[in-house]
């Protein structure tokens, strides 16, 4: 059976080309369970919610992945992140719904942006690429190009209860003995007919049937599936930190107004509120620093 939630490696062995499929479903759920999106501003978020999880699987990082498309154009702003361990959101921000294609006619002038975090190390690492194109495929397999200058192609495809995709990439030439193989009719004949995949199959089918299937004249090595989930970085202390970042006077200026300070996370909808005692507490330390207009 094919695990929902799930990206699956795999590795077509005498043409040196790698794949990777990726099954959203109580993932893909949750992400418009938290936001109304009209139905081409889903579908683009859908696809970038697949995509994300793809160009994690050709990389090796401990920390985060993250897409982020933001522009002049009816959709203002596309983020997704994924995380090391699996866990993955997103969010679109509209002004009006666009057009399925071109991306220019989504976003406007834009560009994507994929920025890699390393937890351990602090490092991160960013691409850019122009949004253009008709489909955000398009201009991540421009990204490969540009970036590992491996032939690289993806399938994105989602619908309102699931998001699928799949990547295939030319791993490099390798030294290893063996029979002499022609690597571009390789490379075309594998994209050729993962080509034929339908958006339902992909969507549907069970990886372990469907992989021997299209790739039947090459020896696929499946690997174990690794679970994706819905997974926010928020909490109250965080939230804590953004309040002591405003100040005290700020703060407690916002309280007077307010009565209290209630701050939504955009990605999960969960929101945590601090009366004057929260902020007293956030604001209190044994020693005092009047220069911050701090109360200690």
């Amino acid at each position: 059976m094919t695990d929902k939630d799930s990206r699956y490696r795999f590795l077509l062995e005498k043409a040196n080309i790698r794949g990777v499929i990726v099954h959203l479903d109580e993932t893909w759920k949750e992400v418009l369970r938290r936001a109304q999106y009209p139905h081409t501003v889903q579908r683009i978020l859908g696809h970038a919610m697949v995509a994300v999880p793809l160009l994690a699987s050709t990389i090796k990082f401990d920390g985060r992945l993250t897409l982020q498309a933001r522009g002049s154009g009816p959709v203002k702003l596309l983020v997704v992140q994924a995380r090391a361990d699996g866990g993955q959101r997103g969010l679109a921000q509209w002004l009006s719904e666009p057009p399925e294609q071109p991306l220019q006619a989504i976003f406007g002038d834009a560009t994507l942006t994929i920025q890699i975090e390393s937890g351990k190390r602090g490092e991160v690492y960013q691409g850019v690429v122009e949004a253009d194109g008709d489909l955000l495929q398009d201009a991540l397999g421009r990204y490969f190009e540009n970036s590992e200058q491996l032939p690289t192609q993806l399938w994105l495809h989602c619908d309102g209860d699931q998001a699928a995709g799949m990547l295939l990439q030319q791993l490099p030439e390798s030294d290893a003995s063996g029979e002499p193989r022609d690597r571009d009719d390789d490379w075309r004949r594998v994209a050729l007919m993962a080509g034929t995949v339908s958006s339902e199959e992909l969507l549907s089918a069970e990886v372990q049937q469907l992989l021997p299937r299209v790739f039947s004249e090459d020896e696929v090595r499946l690997f174990d599936a690794e679970p994706l989930s819905f997974a926010c970085g928020c909490s109250r202390e965080r939230t804590s930190a953004l309040i002591e970042g405003l100040g005290y006077t700020e703060a407690k200026d916002i309280l007077q107004q307010e009565g209290q300070i209630e701050i939504t996370c955009e990605f999960c909808n969960s929101k945590n509120v601090f009366d004057s005692i929260d902020v007293e507490a956030i604001f209190r330390s044994d020693s005092p620093n009047p220069d911050t207009g701090t109360l200690h």
